[in-house]
């Protein structure tokens, strides 16, 4: 205690070294907490934004992975039902095969994807293009949050399990069985389900839609052959393994076939290796096509 110059008590606190009150440095303290607090929380949520953030990139690149291995080979990988990130041949739900496609092997949740894909799109290009051109039946169906509440085939999907068991079910897959737009990312039976994060679902969601797919790898070209060689011909695509049309001499055929078909002009009918002999022809064949048309002339000898 202290006297001022009136003689009257003063309550003097006691300061440190640097003359700081305990209440002040108490404020700055409890200041510091709070920051200390927020800052943890901001942290936290900053982290699972970038592991979302991540993770819809981590999709997008096994999407484009798909279109590129059904650009190369003519169909969709089979899934990986083993483990082992290869595709299993005729399996058409699992893992995704990331060994086949040369990906990570997992999300940034430390998941493997789980992906499926219609069958008829896992044989060859001409199966594939076929299916999507008459339009895919058999699944899988999706229904999608930002459209209509009604379910569409899809040529393949991908599905993230998110950070955790959102719908609380023991599976990391959730679904959503109640207003408008309903799925079950567990096994898509009816659908699955792509959905914004809400309280009961965090599942990240991408699919390959049929017409995305089929611009992607099928195209279709008018073949027309005209045959004065003075003898019966065959037109065989020697691709699919069968003979598109018989031509008499002074006759014309025009056919549809996809692009990169090889065709052989034959003297004979025949199956996957074709009868016969080949006949000359002009451009000479066999000859793989590509683009808008082709004419074939089989002249005389």
């Amino acid at each position: 205690m202290e006297k001022n110059q009136r003689g009257k008590s003063c309550l003097v606190l006691p300061r440190n070294s640097r003359g700081f009150t305990l209440i002040e440095i108490a404020i700055v303290m409890v200041i510091i907490g709070v920051l200390a607090g927020g800052g943890v929380s901001l942290m936290g949520m900053l982290t699972k934004r970038k592991a979302r953030t991540e993770t819809i990139e981590y999709l997008k690149q096994a999407q484009a992975a798909l279109i590129s291995f059904a650009d190369i080979n003519g169909r969709l990988p089979w899934a990986d039902t083993s483990g082992d990130g290869a595709e299993n041949t005729a399996a058409a739900a699992g893992n995704l095969p990331y060994q086949t496609l040369r990906l990570s092997p997992t999300d940034p949740y430390k998941r493997t994807l789980r992906y499926e894909m219609n069958a008829n799109l896992g044989i060859n290009l001409t199966t594939s293009c076929g299916a999507l051109r008459s339009g895919l039946t058999g699944g899988p169906d999706v229904v999608d949050a930002d459209g209509a509440a009604s379910s569409f085939p899809i040529a393949a999907i991908l599905v993230s399990a998110g950070t955790m068991d959102a719908d609380s079910d023991g599976n990391v897959f959730d679904d959503i069985n109640t207003g408008i737009h309903q799925g079950d990312n567990r096994d898509g039976n009816p659908n699955y389900i792509r959905h914004p994060s809400v309280d009961n679902f965090d599942d990240l969601v991408v699919y390959l839609g049929e017409n995305e797919l089929y611009g992607k790898i099928c195209e279709y070209l008018a073949l027309a052959v005209n045959n004065t060689s003075g003898a019966t011909v065959y037109v065989h695509n020697s691709t699919q393994g069968a003979d598109l049309g018989t031509l008499n001499n002074g006759s014309s055929g025009v056919y549809e076939i996809m692009s990169r078909t090889q065709i052989e002009i034959r003297s004979a009918p025949g199956g996957a290796g074709g009868g016969g002999t080949i006949i000359a022809s002009d451009p000479p064949n066999p000859i793989a096509l590509a683009g808008q048309g082709c004419t074939i002339n089989v002249p005389s000898p």
